[in-house]
């Protein structure tokens, strides 16, 4: 059996999404769906509904006067954001292991993965873009594959070191050349399963590559520039993540300057420890 083979069994496994997600995407896909209905399903979950609670209620999203009420949080929050945040949740969990293959400690994953996110919807802000919680979502998804991936690359270690230095590849190429798939594919894959929609998981599927999307190019580049962001700050570069550079084209095409970035890094620095007090 291929690796390749190996980590597609791992998928099916891997992309089995929680019971509570299955339910509310199927809500969100209702159009008459009553609140009341999402109330009554997340209720019984109080350490979600502390959460939601906390978001609700957290600077971050704005908050100005206190709600008490999951109605009321909900209302405030929408349909959309509790569900990305009920996913996002459940997955922040599988995010805090470390990776050796990787060479990342415990939750340095998770803290990449939050400050692409928060970057990334920052970035999509400061455009004036709508949906920008798909943005955020994206962001914090957009190394899922890293996990399913982890424990062939830390086997198959000294194999990558030749690979990279006898072709001189990009570690992602390396991954593709070794074991037939890289990361980024295999979190798209995952997303696909999840059925969470072609943009997102194209922003997952060419976050190192986002030139070669054929379409939802805007969501790539933020996820992209968010990604490269987080490791321009030193946050979940791991063992090869300084090999990867900015898409010059990223930033013409959403019409970025310099000063736009570096405003960016630093609203997500503010961000963070909010937002990890509530993901973790």
């Amino acid at each position: 059996m291929t690796f390749r083979d190996q980590i597609e069994q791992h998928i099916d496994h891997f992309a089995e999404m929680p019971p509570l997600c299955q339910r509310l995407l199927g809500y969100l896909e209702d159009p008459d769906v009553d609140f009341k209905v999402i109330r009554d399903t997340i209720q019984y979950d109080p350490g979600l509904t502390a959460n939601v609670l906390k978001l609700a209620n957290s600077v971050y999203f704005g908050a100005v006067q206190e709600v008490a009420s999951l109605q009321a949080a909900l209302v405030r929050l929408g349909t959309r954001r509790i569900f990305e945040l009920v996913l996002s949740l459940n997955v922040s969990g599988r995010l805090v292991p470390a990776l050796p293959g990787y060479g990342l400690e415990a939750n340095e994953l998770l803290r990449h993965s939050i400050w692409t996110a928060v970057a990334a919807q920052e970035l999509a802000g400061l455009l004036g873009m709508k949906d920008v919680d798909t943005v955020f979502t994206a962001g914090l998804l957009h190394d899922i594959g890293l996990l399913l991936l982890d424990p062939f690359i830390a086997e198959q270690h000294e194999r990558f070191g030749q690979v990279m230095d006898e072709q001189s590849m990009a570690f992602d190429q390396a991954e593709k050349e070794v074991l037939g798939m890289d990361h980024a594919e295999a979190g798209a894959r995952i997303l696909e399963r999840w059925n969470l929609g072609a943009a997102m998981a194209a922003a997952v599927r060419w976050h190192h590559a986002p030139d070669a999307a054929e379409e939802n190019h805007s969501l790539v580049y933020l996820v992209h520039l968010g990604d490269m962001l987080a490791l321009s700050e030193g946050v979940g570069t791991g063992i090869y993540g300084l090999q990867f550079s900015v898409s010059p084209e990223s930033v013409r095409a959403l019409g970025l300057k310099k000063h736009h970035l570096e405003y960016t890094a630093s609203k997500t620095l503010d961000k963070m420890r909010e937002l990890e007090n509530i993901l973790t």
